[in-house]
């Protein structure tokens, strides 16, 4: 395809962060069109390398691509070596990105709630704090489970600094965005050379929900993306045309699933101090020397 579509603002993270509201703020903006499916997962797809014209005409689909900011939110870009790359090889000019950050602490206890309510945890938080299991981040299919390592903010920035630089980087928090939402939003229109907004509704997307029956939903969730044995076998009886169809309709149903909303006791004392004495204090220092920012709002690193 001679003319691919590349997007010039990416929101690469941090998972369980806010990204989802930020999203959804920044499509306010006259001038920028976010994508219409907020995590489309293109640029650290496996498939990269053998996108057809279509794909890549689908993805310029999810735009409207006469607006002057086009971008989008897939928070795995924040942890894969293959984002990276790609989009070195491809750009010309460095797109922009902006980072959402949240207490790292709070960010993992959020994180493990969320695999709970997706009934993909069966552990207790208290438990898998003791245990300091640190897992290698690599490329995952599915939900992932590593609560500690992305809470390590600076040590994934540091390698978006060192590929594109520190000016095409924005970082911002879940807390200011709470706390003084539009002059946050308002900071990251002019970060994009963009004019300033005078008021804004308010949003909040992602809390805190269980699904019902997480079994059926995983085995249609998996189905849906292909990541069932029956699926491959599939191909062979049914036409691509029925395939797909059968794959929108599980996706249907996938995004209708009943939910309820529920929430998580608070974490004790001790253990916050075991995630800040663990590493997360030491990275901070580091994020805060790097941004020549403070960031006060995480009460734990003051």
């Amino acid at each position: 395809m001679k003319d691919k579509f590349y997007p010039n603002l990416f929101i690469p993270g941090a998972a369980k962060s806010g990204t989802t509201t930020l999203h959804e703020l920044l499509d306010l903006h006259p001038d920028i069109s976010m994508s219409k499916v907020k995590e489309p997962v293109f640029w650290n797809n496996k498939k990269f390398n053998s996108y057809s014209n279509e794909d890549w005409s689908k993805y310029q689909n999810l735009f409207n691509t006469e607006s002057k900011i086009n971008g989008e939110s897939t928070t795995s870009y924040m942890y894969y070596k293959s984002f990276i790359s790609n989009i070195k090889i491809n750009y010309k000019k460095s797109p922009k990105f902006i980072f959402i950050l949240r207490n790292p602490i709070d960010r993992y206890i959020s994180h493990f709630w969320w695999m709970k309510g997706l009934g993909l945890e069966k552990n207790d938080i208290k438990e898998t704090i003791d245990r300091g299991e640190q897992i290698k981040v690599i490329d995952y299919d599915y939900y992932p489970k590593h609560y500690y390592e992305f809470g390590l903010y600076s040590k994934w920035i540091q390698k978006f600094i060192d590929n594109f630089g520190i000016e095409n980087i924005k970082v911002i928090t879940l807390e200011s965005l709470i706390s003084s939402r539009l002059e946050t939003i308002n900071s990251c229109y002019d970060f994009l050379g963009l004019k300033k907004l005078g008021s804004l509704p308010l949003i909040s997307s992602n809390t805190t929900t269980k699904i019902k029956h997480s079994w059926l939903y995983h085995f249609i969730r998996k189905s849906s993306i292909g990541k069932m044995r029956y699926t491959k076998v599939a191909k062979f009886f049914l036409s691509q045309e029925s395939i797909q169809w059968v794959k929108d309709k599980m996706k249907i149903i996938i995004v209708n699933w009943k939910t309820e909303k529920f929430k998580y006791e608070p974490l004790q004392t001790e253990y916050r101090n075991h995630l800040k004495d663990g590493g997360y204090n030491t990275d901070v220092k580091r994020l805060k020397d790097i941004f020549n920012y403070p960031f006060k709002e995480w009460k734990d690193f003051n």
